[in-house]
């Protein structure tokens, strides 16, 4: 099997069309959600757990809507549930991350929103139809 470099740059860039905007949000949840993963304290295993899980979702969501054919489709149940991981796995670890000076609140509390915009906003315009 040779790997097509292209076809790689064309699968993680940006898109066209509507893709575009899912995909920059998707950038944008993964770059807030691995400045979260990285300012959790030693010792707090499942908020690193449950935000290296925000990382894959995002990834997953951004192969989804880059391959053909797809991993998830738009409109299947699993693509929701990424969705849906994605907006409520940060706010889960912010809650849990025990430290004298909590300093992950603010980009895990960012990223949550950020994440539910995309969810909400995703929902409304490709899953809702």
């Amino acid at each position: 099997m040779e790997i097509d470099f292209q076809e790689i740059l064309r699968i993680i860039g940006p898109g066209t069309g509507r893709d575009i905007i899912w995909s920059i949000f998707l950038y944008i949840i993964f770059f807030f959600g691995l400045i979260t993963l990285l300012s959790i304290p030693d010792k707090n295993m499942i908020p690193t757990l449950l935000m290296a899980g925000v990382l894959l979702f995002a990834t997953l969501a951004k192969l989804s809507l880059g391959t053909k054919p797809p991993i998830l489709e738009r409109k299947e149940f699993g693509m929701m549930v990424i969705n849906v991981g994605m907006f409520v796995f940060p706010l889960i670890a912010a809650g849990l991350t025990r430290a004298r000076k909590n300093r992950t609140g603010a980009p895990a509390i960012l990223t949550a929103v950020l994440a539910g915009t995309y969810f909400f906003l995703f929902w409304l315009i490709e899953q809702r139809v």
